[in-house]
Formats: C-alpha cells, sequence, structure tokens
C-alpha cells in the first residue's frame, strides 16, 4: 500500500493530535517543552476561522506527515507578529488582508524528499479561498534546507528576513505567494 493525502476537519485532527505533534517533534528535534508548546498552540488553532488541516497517512493510517493553517486575521498572535514586521502599511495589506496562513506542514523525516510535503501544500493552497499565502520559517542556508526549497519551488518569495520570535533564538523569515 502506498501513503496518501487526506483532508481533516479540526475533530479528527484533534483526536490525532498527540500523534501529530510527534511528527512534528521528529521533524524539528523538539525536546519536551517544545512538544507541550506545539500542542497546546495546535489545539487553539483548531478554533480559528477558516481552519483547514491535511495529513499524509501510511499504510497502516499512521501519520506519516500533517499540515495546518487558517485565515489570516487581526487579533491573531502570529498575524499580529508579522504586521508588525512590515512597517510599510501598503505591505501590511497586501499580504495580510486576504491571506491564509501556512502554520505548520511536516513530514517525518524518513520520508522526507518523496514530494509529500508539496502534495500537502498544494491540497492546503488549493482550498484557501484567499488572495495570498502566508508563512514563517527558520532562517537557514536555503540551499541545505528541503522545506525552503519547497517553499521556493512552490512560489513563496521573501516578504522578510531576520526576524525574531518572542522565546526562540532562532531568526526567522515570513515568506508569501499570490494565489490564482
Amino acid at each position: 500500500m502506498r501513503d496518501f493525502l487526506v483532508a481533516w476537519t479540526p475533530e479528527q485532527l484533534a483526536t490525532r493530535a498527540d500523534e501529530a505533534i510527534d511528527v512534528l517533534a521528529e521533524a524539528t528535534g523538539y525536546g519536551p517543552a517544545m512538544r507541550e508548546g506545539s500542542r497546546r498552540q495546535l489545539v487553539e488553532h483548531l478554533t480559528m476561522p477558516g481552519f483547514r488541516a491535511v495529513a499524509i497517512l501510511g499504510p497502516l493510517a499512521d501519520i506519516v506527515g500533517f499540515g495546518y493553517g487558517y485565515l489570516c486575521r487581526p487579533g491573531q498572535r502570529w498575524r499580529d507578529w508579522a504586521a508588525g514586521a512590515m512597517p510599510v502599511v501598503a505591505d501590511r495589506r497586501r499580504w495580510l488582508d486576504d491571506a491564509c496562513t501556512v502554520t505548520e506542514l511536516q513530514v517525518r523525516p524518513a520520508c522526507q524528499g518523496r514530494g509529500l510535503g508539496e502534495a500537502m501544500l498544494r491540497g492546503m493552497l488549493s482550498s484557501a479561498g484567499t488572495r495570498t499565502a502566508v508563512l514563517s520559517t527558520a532562517e537557514t542556508a536555503e540551499a541545505r534546507s528541503r522545506a525552503w526549497r519547497l517553499y521556493r519551488r512552490m512560489g513563496f518569495r521573501d516578504v522578510r528576513r531576520g526576524l525574531r520570535c518572542p522565546g526562540d533564538p532562532r531568526a526567522f523569515a515570513i515568506l508569501g505567494r499570490d494565489l490564482p
């Protein structure tokens, strides 16, 4: 049997939140404290407007990868952080006023490099119903990062680079792309 892509409701993802966080921790190397924070964040995001999720399930219905996002609205922690990073009002309007966020997109490391992340991202973006899609990702050498190569291949471009997130020592970038 092969892996297959499924769209999930918030309720479906909620029932498998622990397994999804296991995938996230494996893909990111997060320890117990970061795992718990990520789980709390996922549960909080399940109620966001326009929430949508996808997963790649393996032959035994195990989660090989998952992704989710929601509509970008004022008052949301990430959206307000991103807006604050865009000093030009026109940039905020262009990228955030009619946008969906790609909040998580994770694939187990042993399954990476098989097009699963691209399939999930395409699935998420095809149902977005917004003018743009935005995401943030840790700054890294693009040539060595599968995530960065995927985002570039999918048409994401720099909105802002070299940003700091509260509680995380790494630099981040905000990337965006227009949607059809």
